[in-house]
């Protein structure tokens, strides 16, 4: 006779908690292993900072630099004193950044690394726009948003400095009480002047003003330009190219639409 064995509830719950338990360590063992696995990762990528940190095979051993124009790539390199033979990675760019912006040519610099050895140097240089001339004969040059960053003892000591680079002689000279970035009288001429085509800029040799509803052009031949306000420059430029071939000394192109000349 077979021997029928019966299930009672105390058998089932042991059953019940038996797979309970292997269910929980297979469980367990699944976040064990991605546990390790974890660490490994880490591990690695670990030692591959740690790699790149110490290890000479990436090492500076080249420095490029973009954008100089004006500036001589010579002394955005001796400014920027790149450590050559250090690891890219213990080379604090945003220092090499700030020392290449105290360049008063230089309105700002970006320093990358760009593995596996180079220091990548990108600048932007400051546009020269217009003179301004002191009481004592200094000049300086002042840049398209209004701040004056080189100065010169002379027009002479100007020109030679310029000689091979940019002719800051042939900028115009900017006549006003305040120069300056928070003058609103310098605002406007520089953006009107910014604005100028080509074949007016190189006949414009001074740019008077007593506000920024008043900017005066003086031109070659002893010309002079009403322009008024900064506004509707393109109208004006036009209008004044029709008007200048008039034989006349003063030309009023503050009203674009109503050219005047006398």
């Amino acid at each position: 006779m077979s021997e029928r064995r019966l299930e009672t509830p105390a058998s089932r719950r042991r059953g019940t908690v038996d797979s309970e338990q292997l269910e929980l360590r297979r469980v367990g063992r699944r976040r064990l292993w991605r546990l390790l696995g974890a660490i490994a990762a880490v591990a690695a990528v670990a030692g591959l900072v740690a790699v790149a940190y110490f290890s000479p095979l990436m090492s500076v051993r080249e420095v490029t630099v973009s954008g100089s124009g004006t500036v001589p790539t010579e002394e955005v390199l001796a400014v920027a004193e790149v450590p050559v033979g250090r690891p890219l990675l213990q080379v604090d760019t945003s220092i090499i950044a700030e020392r290449i912006a105290r360049i008063p040519g230089i309105a700002s610099a970006r320093v990358d690394r760009s593995y596996p050895s180079t220091i990548a140097i990108d600048v932007v240089e400051r546009r020269p726009l217009m003179l301004i001339e002191s009481a004592d004969g200094k000049v300086g040059v002042m840049d398209h948003v209004g701040v004056v960053y080189l100065e010169f003892d002379s027009a002479e000591a100007m020109g030679a400095a310029a000689a091979g680079t940019v002719v800051y002689r042939d900028l115009p000279v900017l006549e006003v009480s305040r120069p300056g970035p928070q003058d609103p009288t310098t605002v406007a001429a520089v953006e009107m002047v910014s604005g100028l085509p080509d074949w007016l800029r190189r006949q414009v040799q001074s740019v008077s003003a007593s506000s920024p509803a008043d900017l005066t052009l003086h031109l070659t031949k002893d010309r002079t330009v009403v322009w008024g306000n900064a506004e509707r420059g393109e109208d004006k430029a036009e209008a004044l190219k029709h008007v200048l071939k008039l034989p006349a000394k003063t030309f009023n192109v503050s009203s674009p639409d109503y050219p005047a000349v006398s």
